[in-house]
Protein backbone atom coordinates (compact mmCIF):
# COMPACT_ATOMS: atom_id res chain seq x y z
CA UNK A 1 0.00 0.00 0.00
CA UNK A 2 1.66 3.59 -1.05
CA UNK A 3 2.65 5.61 1.98
CA UNK A 4 0.16 8.59 2.37
CA UNK A 5 2.39 12.05 1.67
CA UNK A 6 1.23 14.60 4.19
CA UNK A 7 1.50 17.96 1.70
CA UNK A 8 4.43 20.43 3.52
CA UNK A 9 2.83 23.72 4.37
CA UNK A 10 5.16 26.83 5.02
CA UNK A 11 5.13 28.00 8.80
CA UNK A 12 3.76 31.07 9.30
CA UNK A 13 4.76 32.95 12.37
CA UNK A 14 2.87 36.24 13.31
CA UNK A 15 5.01 38.80 14.94
CA UNK A 16 2.98 41.29 15.91
CA UNK A 17 3.00 40.59 19.45
CA UNK A 18 6.82 40.53 18.97
CA UNK A 19 7.10 44.07 17.19
CA UNK A 20 4.56 45.47 20.27
CA UNK A 21 6.51 44.12 22.90
CA UNK A 22 9.90 45.48 20.87
CA UNK A 23 8.13 49.16 20.74
CA UNK A 24 6.96 48.95 24.11
CA UNK A 25 10.38 48.56 25.90
CA UNK A 26 12.04 50.50 23.82
CA UNK A 27 9.60 53.28 24.65
CA UNK A 28 9.77 52.30 28.67
CA UNK A 29 13.58 52.73 28.10
CA UNK A 30 13.32 56.10 26.04
CA UNK A 31 10.69 57.61 28.91
CA UNK A 32 12.52 56.49 31.64
CA UNK A 33 16.04 57.02 30.77
CA UNK A 34 17.85 60.50 32.67
CA UNK A 35 20.40 62.44 30.88
CA UNK A 36 23.68 63.63 32.67
CA UNK A 37 23.22 66.83 34.41
CA UNK A 38 25.47 69.50 33.48
CA UNK A 39 28.18 69.97 36.05
CA UNK A 40 27.58 74.21 37.94
CA UNK A 41 31.02 75.06 36.58
CA UNK A 42 33.42 73.87 33.22
CA UNK A 43 36.61 72.19 34.07
CA UNK A 44 39.18 72.50 31.64
CA UNK A 45 41.48 69.65 32.44
CA UNK A 46 44.93 69.64 31.94
CA UNK A 47 47.11 66.91 30.18
CA UNK A 48 48.95 63.87 31.59
CA UNK A 49 50.03 60.45 30.31
CA UNK A 50 48.88 58.17 33.01
CA UNK A 51 45.78 56.17 32.07
CA UNK A 52 44.80 55.39 35.88
CA UNK A 53 40.98 55.71 35.76
CA UNK A 54 39.03 57.46 38.95
CA UNK A 55 34.89 55.94 38.62
CA UNK A 56 33.85 55.71 42.56
CA UNK A 57 35.45 58.16 44.03
CA UNK A 58 34.58 61.81 46.37
CA UNK A 59 35.75 64.06 43.28
CA UNK A 60 36.60 67.59 44.28
CA UNK A 61 36.73 70.18 41.29
CA UNK A 62 38.29 73.35 41.41
CA UNK A 63 37.43 76.09 38.52
CA UNK A 64 39.23 78.75 36.93
CA UNK A 65 38.44 81.06 39.75
CA UNK A 66 39.81 78.98 43.08
CA UNK A 67 36.10 77.86 43.93
CA UNK A 68 35.61 74.18 45.11
CA UNK A 69 32.87 72.12 44.31
CA UNK A 70 32.13 68.44 45.33
CA UNK A 71 31.23 65.57 43.70
CA UNK A 72 29.59 62.03 45.16
CA UNK A 73 28.83 58.63 43.42
CA UNK A 74 25.45 58.54 43.43
CA UNK A 75 22.26 59.79 44.89
CA UNK A 76 21.80 57.64 47.99
CA UNK A 77 25.75 58.37 48.69
CA UNK A 78 24.59 62.07 48.65
CA UNK A 79 22.34 61.46 51.05
CA UNK A 80 23.63 59.35 53.73
CA UNK A 81 26.48 62.12 53.33
CA UNK A 82 24.15 64.67 54.15
CA UNK A 83 22.98 62.81 57.27
CA UNK A 84 26.65 62.34 58.21
CA UNK A 85 27.03 66.27 57.84
CA UNK A 86 24.30 66.92 60.43
CA UNK A 87 24.82 63.97 62.61
CA UNK A 88 28.94 65.03 62.94
CA UNK A 89 28.61 68.88 62.61
CA UNK A 90 25.20 69.78 63.65
CA UNK A 91 26.87 72.53 65.86
CA UNK A 92 28.55 73.95 62.58
CA UNK A 93 26.01 73.27 60.16
CA UNK A 94 22.22 73.28 62.04
CA UNK A 95 20.39 74.08 59.20
CA UNK A 96 21.39 70.59 57.64
CA UNK A 97 19.78 68.85 60.19
CA UNK A 98 16.23 70.54 59.71
CA UNK A 99 15.63 69.79 56.57
CA UNK A 100 11.91 68.63 54.53
CA UNK A 101 12.11 65.12 52.62
CA UNK A 102 11.60 67.05 49.62
CA UNK A 103 14.94 69.09 50.22
CA UNK A 104 17.24 66.19 50.96
CA UNK A 105 15.32 64.88 47.65
CA UNK A 106 16.79 67.82 45.90
CA UNK A 107 20.02 67.81 46.84
CA UNK A 108 20.49 64.10 46.27
CA UNK A 109 19.78 64.91 42.39
CA UNK A 110 22.67 67.02 42.55
CA UNK A 111 25.49 65.21 41.14
CA UNK A 112 28.03 68.14 41.67
CA UNK A 113 27.47 71.07 44.37
CA UNK A 114 29.29 73.58 45.79
CA UNK A 115 27.34 75.78 48.19
CA UNK A 116 27.89 77.95 51.87
CA UNK A 117 26.43 75.05 54.64
CA UNK A 118 25.98 78.02 57.17
CA UNK A 119 23.48 80.54 54.91
CA UNK A 120 20.17 80.37 53.18
CA UNK A 121 20.80 76.17 52.62
CA UNK A 122 17.25 75.14 53.37
CA UNK A 123 15.38 77.93 50.17
CA UNK A 124 18.21 76.88 48.26
CA UNK A 125 17.29 73.21 48.02
CA UNK A 126 13.78 74.13 47.57
CA UNK A 127 14.75 74.75 44.21
CA UNK A 128 14.43 72.36 41.66
CA UNK A 129 18.25 70.14 40.98
CA UNK A 130 19.22 72.17 37.78
CA UNK A 131 18.63 75.55 39.41
CA UNK A 132 20.35 74.60 42.72
CA UNK A 133 23.47 72.91 40.48
CA UNK A 134 23.35 76.29 38.27
CA UNK A 135 23.44 78.58 41.64
CA UNK A 136 26.11 77.03 43.35
CA UNK A 137 28.91 79.02 44.16
CA UNK A 138 31.32 77.38 45.63
CA UNK A 139 32.31 75.68 49.18
CA UNK A 140 34.25 77.66 51.88
CA UNK A 141 37.86 76.50 51.36
CA UNK A 142 39.46 79.77 53.79
CA UNK A 143 41.00 79.32 57.05
CA UNK A 144 38.58 81.16 58.49
CA UNK A 145 35.78 78.70 57.26
CA UNK A 146 36.81 75.50 55.40
CA UNK A 147 33.96 73.39 54.90
CA UNK A 148 35.40 70.91 52.65
CA UNK A 149 36.81 69.05 54.61
CA UNK A 150 34.06 68.62 56.46
CA UNK A 151 32.21 67.48 53.06
CA UNK A 152 35.06 64.84 52.39
CA UNK A 153 35.17 63.59 56.20
CA UNK A 154 31.05 63.16 56.06
CA UNK A 155 31.59 61.51 52.58
CA UNK A 156 34.47 58.81 53.92
CA UNK A 157 31.25 58.39 56.85
CA UNK A 158 29.04 57.71 54.20
CA UNK A 159 31.44 55.38 52.25
CA UNK A 160 31.81 53.45 55.42
CA UNK A 161 28.04 52.71 56.13
CA UNK A 162 27.31 51.88 52.46
CA UNK A 163 30.13 50.48 50.44
CA UNK A 164 33.24 49.25 53.76
CA UNK A 165 31.21 48.69 56.88
CA UNK A 166 34.62 46.60 57.85
CA UNK A 167 36.97 49.09 56.78
CA UNK A 168 37.78 52.48 56.98
CA UNK A 169 38.94 55.13 54.46
CA UNK A 170 38.57 52.67 51.38
CA UNK A 171 37.06 54.98 49.12
CA UNK A 172 39.11 57.27 46.37
CA UNK A 173 39.70 61.06 47.25
CA UNK A 174 40.11 63.13 43.80
CA UNK A 175 41.22 66.70 42.32
CA UNK A 176 39.78 67.70 39.18
CA UNK A 177 41.16 70.92 38.62
CA UNK A 178 41.17 73.68 35.76
CA UNK A 179 44.44 74.02 33.89
CA UNK A 180 44.11 77.78 34.31
CA UNK A 181 43.00 77.61 37.69
CA UNK A 182 45.43 79.46 40.39
CA UNK A 183 47.68 76.48 41.56
CA UNK A 184 47.55 78.53 44.86
CA UNK A 185 43.49 77.02 44.92
CA UNK A 186 44.80 73.55 44.45
CA UNK A 187 46.93 73.83 47.23
CA UNK A 188 44.35 75.23 49.50
CA UNK A 189 42.47 72.04 48.83
CA UNK A 190 45.50 70.08 48.86
CA UNK A 191 46.41 71.30 52.25
CA UNK A 192 42.67 70.85 53.34
CA UNK A 193 43.32 67.03 53.01
CA UNK A 194 46.40 66.53 54.92
CA UNK A 195 44.44 68.25 57.28
CA UNK A 196 42.00 65.70 57.52
CA UNK A 197 44.98 63.11 57.40
CA UNK A 198 44.51 62.50 54.09
CA UNK A 199 47.69 61.72 52.28
CA UNK A 200 46.96 59.67 49.45
CA UNK A 201 44.61 60.98 46.89
CA UNK A 202 44.28 61.39 42.90
CA UNK A 203 44.61 64.37 40.29
CA UNK A 204 42.22 63.65 37.75
CA UNK A 205 43.40 64.79 33.89
CA UNK A 206 42.73 64.25 30.23
CA UNK A 207 44.78 61.49 28.58
CA UNK A 208 47.17 63.87 26.39
CA UNK A 209 48.02 62.39 22.70
CA UNK A 210 43.81 62.88 21.96
CA UNK A 211 41.22 60.96 23.80
CA UNK A 212 39.19 62.68 26.00
CA UNK A 213 39.16 60.14 28.94
CA UNK A 214 39.83 61.63 32.52
CA UNK A 215 43.15 59.71 33.88
CA UNK A 216 44.57 60.32 37.37
CA UNK A 217 47.66 60.39 38.60
CA UNK A 218 48.32 59.16 42.29
CA UNK A 219 49.56 61.00 44.70
CA UNK A 220 51.60 60.70 48.52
Amino acid sequence: MPKVKIPRKSTSVDMTAMCDVSFLLLTFFILTSKFKPSEPVAIDLPNSRSEIQVNDAIKISVDKNGKAYINYPSATFRLKALEKMAEYYKDKYPALANLTEKQKANFAQVETFGFNAKTNVGDLLNKKPDEISSESTGIPIDSADNQLGDWVMAGRYADVDINHPSARNAIRIAIKGDKNTDVKAVQEVIKTLTEKDIHTFNLITTLAGGSSAAAAEKKE
